[in-house]
C-alpha cells in the first residue's frame, strides 16, 4: 500500500549526471540556460498550480516557480549556478513558502544557489560576449525562458544559439534506474486508485463520480498533480478520445472508457481500460475486446531492442485489420475499399517518463531503458462501441517487460473489479 508518494524523490546524482551529460554535448566553450517557467493566471486574481518545466526538472529536481539554471563551460572548467526566488516574508504570507537555498542544493546538488535578483549581474559578462555559444530551450510558447530567447536574439542577432530540446530528448528517452523505480510507484498508485474508483462502477453512475473518485483516491496518497487530466468516458463518449468534461452517465450494457495516472517523484503511469457498467460484458463487447487484446499481444511480442515505433505500428494494425476482417466489420481481401483506420485511429505507442508523452526521437531505434506506453483500440461507431486497452513497458535486452502487468487487464479480472462483484455469473 502506498501512503504518501511525496516522501519520494529523485536522488541528487541523478540530476548532477544529468547535467554532466548535458554539457558534455555543448561545444567546449558554451553558456546553458534553462527557466522553470512561472505560473499561468487562471483568472484575475488567481494562478493555476505551478508545475514546472520537465527539462528544468530533469536537470535540477526544482519545482519552484521562476528558478533559472546557468551552466557555463570552458577548456578549463564548469560552473552551475541555481538562482531561486529570494525568501519574502509578506509575499510567503500570501502565496506559501518558498524553498530554501539548503533544501535546493541538497535536491538538485547544485552548491552555488543564489537569489534570483543577483542573476541579471552574473549573467552580464558572459552575455556581453557575442562569439559566446548559447544554448536554451528554442520555440518556447511563453514565460520567462521565451523572454530570455528573444532578449538574446533582439541585442546579439549574430550570436550562435544552440537548441538543446533534441539533446535532452535523446538523454530522456532512455530511463535511468531510479527513474524506472519511479515509474514503478507511479504504475502502483496508479493501480490502487483504480481498484478504489472500479468500486463505484455500476449502472447509472456519472462520469464525474468515477472521474472524482480516482483524484481523490491520488491526492489522499500525496498526489496532487496527475500524470495527465483523468478521462471518464461513458458509452458513446468514448469515441472522442480525449473526452474531458465529464458530464455523461453509464447506462446498464454500456461500456466506461478510464485512461488515468498517477505521478511519482515527476514520473507518470498511463493507463487505460474499460469496465462494463453492469459488471458484465455482452458478447460482442467481449468479441471488440478480444481484438483489442490481440493488439496489445502483438506489440508486446514485436517490442524490442532494434525496433522502431513505425514497424510496431504496421504490426499492430495489421492484427486490427485481421481482427476486423473476423468479426465481418471490414470486408476482407478489399484493402483498397475497407481502409482498417476506419476503425484503428491512433498509433500503439508513445514513449513516457517525466512528461506523459514524453520526448522522444520516433525516428530512433528502441534500446534498453526505454518506457513505452502500449494503447491499441479499436472504435466502431457503427456498433455504438470503440475502446483502447493501455499498458507499460520497459524495454529489455530480450524484448519487454510489462511494467503494469499487476492491474487487471483481462475482460473476466476487470468484471471482478466492479461493484457488481457480489452477483453471480455476471460474465
Amino acid at each position: 500500500m502506498i501512503s504518501d508518494v511525496s516522501d519520494f524523490f529523485l536522488p541528487s546524482s541523478f540530476f548532477l549526471n544529468n547535467r554532466s551529460k548535458l554539457l558534455e554535448r555543448l561545444p567546449e566553450i558554451a553558456l546553458a540556460v534553462v527557466f522553470a517557467g512561472k505560473a499561468v493566471s487562471m483568472s484575475e486574481d488567481s494562478e493555476y498550480r505551478f508545475f514546472a518545466n520537465r527539462n528544468f526538472y530533469y536537470l535540477t529536481g526544482i519545482e519552484q516557480e521562476e528558478s533559472v539554471l546557468v551552466m557555463y563551460k570552458n577548456k578549463n572548467s564548469v560552473r552551475t549556478v541555481l538562482f531561486v526566488q529570494p525568501e519574502d516574508e509578506l509575499k510567503e504570507r500570501w502565496n506559501g513558502k518558498r524553498i530554501r537555498m539548503a533544501v535546493a542544493q541538497d535536491r538538485s546538488g547544485i552548491r552555488d544557489v543564489y537569489y534570483l535578483p543577483a542573476m541579471d549581474d552574473f549573467l552580464q559578462p558572459f552575455l556581453s560576449d557575442d562569439a559566446l555559444p548559447v544554448a536554451l530551450e528554442e520555440n518556447l510558447k511563453h514565460g520567462p525562458g521565451k523572454a530570455f530567447e528573444k532578449a538574446i536574439l533582439s541585442l546579439h542577432k549574430e550570436r550562435e544559439i544552440i537548441s538543446i530540446g533534441p539533446v535532452l530528448a535523446r538523454l530522456r528517452m532512455v530511463k535511468e534506474a531510479c527513474e524506472v523505480d519511479m515509474i514503478r510507484k507511479a504504475i502502483a498508485l496508479t493501480d490502487e486508485a483504480i481498484r478504489e474508483m472500479a468500486a463505484f462502477v455500476r449502472p447509472d453512475v456519472t462520469e464525474l463520480t468515477l472521474y472524482s473518485s480516482f483524484d481523490f483516491a491520488l491526492a489522499r496518497r500525496g498526489c496532487l498533480v496527475p500524470a495527465f487530466p483523468s478521462i471518464i468516458a461513458a458509452g458513446k463518449n468514448a469515441l472522442y478520445l480525449h473526452h474531458m468534461n465529464p458530464t455523461g452517465k453509464a447506462m446498464a450494457g454500456e461500456l466506461i472508457q478510464i485512461d488515468v495516472g498517477g505521478r511519482v517523484a515527476g514520473l507518470c503511469a498511463d493507463i487505460s481500460r474499460v469496465f462494463p457498467a453492469d459488471g458484465s460484458f455482452s458478447e460482442r463487447q467481449r468479441t471488440l475486446y478480444a481484438a483489442v487484446r490481440a493488439c496489445q499481444n502483438t506489440a508486446f511480442s514485436v517490442i524490442r531492442p532494434g525496433c522502431y515505433l513505425a514497424d510496431l505500428n504496421n504490426e499492430v494494425r495489421n492484427t486490427a485489420k485481421e481482427a476486423l476482417e473476423s468479426m465481418g466489420v471490414l470486408p476482407a481481401d478489399q484493402p483498397a475499399e475497407a481502409d482498417v483506420t476506419t476503425y484503428y485511429w491512433h498509433n500503439v505507442s508513445h514513449h513516457l517518463g517525466h512528461d506523459v508523452h514524453d520526448l522522444c526521437i520516433r525516428e530512433a531505434a528502441f534500446e534498453p531503458g526505454m518506457v513505452l506506453t502500449v494503447e491499441p483500440g479499436i472504435y466502431i461507431p457503427e456498433w455504438g462501441i470503440g475502446f483502447r486497452i493501455e499498458d507499460m513497458v520497459l524495454v529489455t535486452e530480450g524484448g519487454c517487460e510489462i511494467l503494469s502487468q499487476s492491474i487487471p487487464r483481462e475482460w473476466n479480472e476487470i468484471c471482478d473489479l466492479t461493484a457488481c462483484q457480489e452477483e453471480e455469473s455476471r460474465c
